[in-house]
């Protein structure tokens, strides 16, 4: 049943207020407990989920976050995300177990469109309100930085594709902002002392993503790089910097879509490594329960792309590059946590899943040559997905969840690190 349904079913003002005041315990990465004197929080009800990116156009690619219907609206000056309604840090490292902190020689890259005058500040908060320790901020205005300076604390830098640190203070685009927030901030929950580097196109063209690929590419460290985007099928052939950078031993990773069953690039690039997205459950101690596959998640065949060379033809039933490879929560309604601008938000979308993969890959950096044939060899340490659809296809491996590889969900979701 979809956490949708049992959000409905709270609707008494008994069950709404006792929500709402629910008390969460520290840790030394966790929920924050509610400071004293702090009264009168409450939330906001939407109307719908929204995709906070347009629709992709020609050649072009949309963010893929989602801002759910509840919005956490803070009152007071307490700026704590609500109990119950959303998954925090301590809640996702617990349902995926994952204990490693990373190190801050480790990069991860995040690449986005446009540029965020928020990053570094939402990115702060959030890591401030999940006790992840400090995070500096490398980057010197009129320098093109290639590798981390010397010091204690992880680094963030925040580059344009040229390479330049990206210093407007002026956001040029929300939605792509919020993007970047989920995006710095997932990767933070699940790699805490990695540094980061987040690297923004000057437009959602995917020639200009692709140069933010290679720029991530070329800097030093880098061990993984996120891309929580996607638009039609596209050939790989025309955007050769993610197989380039596939080949240098990173982890180059993509969301599936958030559009059900249908193709996305670049997830579908027979370089990248597709993350789906799927409904988290968690038991009554805050461990994990179950995942099934969310009803809009992204799937399909490539028509474009051969196989990428982990994948078995015989087993996906897909002549060409087979979406997903793995997956990780992306269901708005067991969304994530989000901090924006001063707010606090709930998001989901399989951009959130691409950059919890992306940050496991970038901990572990012993995935060899090929990310993907690493997470194959080892699916056995992943919670196989077993229930749940993304819509109809001809063949229903492609959009429904089973034993073993599916479309929807891959080989399966993080249980430790261990797959990565």
């Amino acid at each position: 049943m979809k956490i949708t349904k049992n959000l409905k079913m709270v609707a008494s003002a008994t069950a709404l207020t006792a929500l709402l005041f629910a008390s969460v315990s520290s840790s030394a990465i966790g929920e924050p407990t509610e400071p004293r004197g702090v009264t009168n929080l409450h939330t906001k009800l939407k109307s719908g989920d929204s995709a906070v990116c347009s629709k992709a156009g020609f050649k072009r690619a949309k963010c893929l976050a989602i801002r759910h219907q509840v919005t956490l609206a803070p009152s007071r000056g307490l700026v704590r995300p609500l109990a119950g309604l959303a998954y925090g840090a301590t809640q996702l490292r617990k349902a995926y177990s994952i204990r490693a902190t990373g190190s801050r020689g480790k990069v991860i890259a995040i690449v986005d469109a446009y540029h965020s005058a928020s990053a570094f500040s939402d990115l702060t908060d959030y890591r401030s309100m999940y006790g992840l320790g400090k995070m500096d901020n490398c980057g010197v205005a009129g320098t093109r930085p290639t590798q981390i300076s010397a010091g204690k604390s992880p680094c963030f830098f925040q580059l344009t594709q040229t390479g330049e640190v990206a210093t407007g203070s002026v956001t040029e685009a929300a939605g792509w902002a919020q993007e970047t927030a989920l995006d710095l901030e997932m990767a933070s929950a699940f790699c805490p002392r990695c540094s980061i580097l987040l690297v923004e196109g000057k437009t959602p063209t995917f020639k200009n993503l692709e140069a933010a690929v290679a720029m991530a590419a070329s800097f030093e460290g880098v061990r993984a790089i996120s891309n929580s985007y996607g638009g039609s099928d596209a050939s790989e052939a025309e955007y050769p910097a993610y197989a380039l950078a596939a080949e240098k031993g990173i982890a180059v990773v993509a969301s599936s879509g958030d559009s059900g069953y249908g193709v996305s690039s670049p997830a579908s690039f027979s370089s990248v490594v597709a993350v789906g997205g799927t409904s988290l459950y968690l038991n009554a101690s805050g461990g994990y329960s179950r995942e099934t596959a969310w009803s809009s998640g992204g799937s399909g065949c490539s028509v474009l792309n051969p196989p990428a060379i982990w994948q078995d033809s015989s087993v996906t039933g897909c002549a060409g590059k087979a979406n997903s490879d793995v997956a990780a929560v992306g269901d708005p309604a067991t969304g994530v946590t989000v901090s924006f601008e001063g707010q606090w938000y709930v998001f989901g979308g399989t951009s959130v899943s691409a950059p919890i993969i992306a940050a496991l890959y970038a901990m572990r950096s012993d995935f060899g040559q090929s990310a993907g044939a690493f997470t194959v060899a080892h699916a056995d340490q992943l919670h196989d997905v077993t229930m749940g659809t993304n819509g109809g296809c001809r063949t229903k491996l492609w959009c429904n969840a089973s034993e073993g590889w599916d479309g929807p969900t891959g080989f399966g979701t993080p249980n430790g690190t261990g797959g990565f």
